[in-house]
């Protein structure tokens, strides 16, 4: 074997590693998610209306989702300017 050949394969084993890494990630936040399309959940910035679940690294080494919405306001209805905003899964202080 060449030093060339041991690169490829070590590069294609790392890749192969990474996105096996990633699959798990995903079904690690997804199967911990608790919530759906259309719920309502807040935090300590404000509430949103959930309209795409995503995930991502959380705050603590394990994945969690990513919520999607437009903001809401106190009254629980769609605030004028209708900025989309994220609520990270690990932030969410009601559900």
């Amino acid at each position: 074997m060449t030093m060339q050949e041991y690169d490829s394969k070590m590069q294609l084993l790392e890749s192969e590693f990474e996105a096996k890494k990633k699959e798990l990630m995903k079904e690690f936040a997804f199967s911990n998610n608790p919530h759906q399309i259309g719920d309502i959940i807040t935090d300590h910035i404000g509430s949103i209306k959930i309209e795409k679940i995503k995930w991502g690294k959380g705050v603590n080494h394990f994945p969690s989702c990513v919520y999607i919405g437009v903001e809401l306001k106190k009254d629980l209805t769609p605030a004028k300017k209708q900025n989309h905003t994220q609520i990270w899964q690990s932030y969410l202080i009601k559900q």
